[in-house]
């Protein structure tokens, strides 16, 4: 019989599956399937690290009849500890005197439980991480053309460091490595309890978090809508809060109960499911109104009627039919354009094109590809270049 913690993370597991498929519904109705981005495709990462947490969670087991000072193990009945059949336990409070009750079964058990642990931390650590991908390939795309996209590209630098600063805890903190699922001897705590893994872990998410959750804040600042949307869409793009508050909980109720693996581990599925549920809600949100709710696109005053458009949904080119008959960028980001009616190519210079280049955030105007419906309830970023004749410098 499954316990109480068992139960909830096989129920929130089942729940954040159906926000990840309905958030792959959503952008396959948006933009279908050839034109995903970065942030799909690590929402996909994030499915596959959530389902192997859950995978190392069931492995180790938890137990509802624990002693405070132990953690679950299947050890025998004298010792006071139960755990249910099929599940393996950790080296977590086998002390000397404990370890010498074992069998070498009962070792082999808690050694491959120690081992699932310890991939249990990788796999946690990483789906956080997933997580933060999937926001920054958003960001990244909302952001196109306006200053705010280096403060993206930047925060990106600072999550893959802070990435690499976390496993090296997770694998640096006990050596050699072995002692990790070490049953006895006993490893001490330092490699059992793992204290540095939940200290570190903290610190480099609850930072990196809040560098994520500040990116949309001048978007909202600068848009004019009224205030009531402004906040619904704030709520949605800044619901990173809600991540760092679990962290926070997280990291401070495993400390407290840090003898057993009960509280750390429905804590970290709890985390992650708030996660899962924040990162997912914008793109999840257009299939419950008419049409996109902010978007990001880009025109130039040279070729009047071209626009292209850029949204939550697709940020990639799109030209208004007839205007633009070929487009190319180069390295740099110059623009090529080649009119229907002419055979003049203008080339424009980087510098003169950033020199022209003026952003705007507004509210309302959201276009949709696919179905054609329009939406005024979100807000649109444009990025507009002028183009003036000293910026020609190739003709064809």
């Amino acid at each position: 019989m499954a316990t109480p913690f068992q139960s909830e993370a096989w129920a929130e597991y089942g729940l954040g599956v159906f926000i990840l498929f309905l958030r792959f519904f959503a952008r396959w109705k948006a933009v279908g399937f050839k034109k995903w981005e970065g942030d799909d495709f690590f929402a996909i990462l994030v499915l596959i690290f959530w389902t192997l947490e859950l995978c190392m969670l069931e492995l180790i087991g938890t137990s509802s009849n624990i002693s405070a000072s132990t953690s679950c193990l299947p050890i025998r009945r004298h010792s006071h500890i139960t755990l249910q059949t099929g599940q393996n336990g950790t080296n977590i409070g086998i002390t000397d005197e404990k370890g010498a009750l074992l069998t070498e079964e009962e070792i082999s058990k808690l050694e491959f439980g120690s081992k699932c642990l310890l991939a249990g931390w990788n796999f946690y650590v990483t789906l956080i991480w997933t997580l933060k991908g999937c926001m920054l390939c958003y960001y990244n795309r909302i952001t196109l053309g306006l200053t705010l996209q280096k403060f993206v590209k930047w925060t990106g630098v600072a999550c893959i460091l802070a990435y690499a600063g976390v496993l090296g805890a997770i694998w640096g903190h006990c050596m050699p490595v072995q002692k990790n699922w070490q049953v006895v001897p006993y490893p001490g705590d330092k490699c059992t309890l793992a204290v540095a893994n939940y200290l570190t872990l903290v610190v480099l998410n609850v930072l990196t978090d809040t560098m994520i959750v500040t990116i949309p804040v001048p978007l909202l600042w600068k848009v004019k809508i009224p205030i009531g949307r402004k906040i619904a869409i704030g709520v949605l793009l800044c619901s990173g809060v809600f991540i760092i508050v679990a962290t926070v909980l997280r990291c401070v109720l495993s400390l407290r109960d840090i003898q057993g693996i009960n509280v750390s581990t429905i804590w970290a599925i709890r985390e992650t499911f708030v996660g899962i549920i924040a990162v997912n809600a914008a793109c999840i949100k257009p299939l419950f109104s008419k049409g996109r709710w902010i978007t990001s696109s880009k025109g130039s005053s040279a070729t009047p009627g071209a626009a292209n458009g850029y949204s939550m949904g697709h940020m990639r080119s799109g030209s208004t039919p007839g205007s633009i008959s070929k487009r190319r960028f180069n390295k740099l980001g110059s623009e090529t354009e080649i009119a229907d009616n002419s055979s003049e190519e203008n080339m424009v210079n980087p510098l003169h094109y950033n020199k022209w280049l003026k952003s705007e955030v507004r509210g309302g105007g959201s276009h949709s590809e696919r179905d054609g419906s329009v939406n005024d309830d979100g807000f649109t970023v444009t990025t507009r270049v002028e183009v003036h004749p000293d910026t020609v410098r190739q003709h064809v």
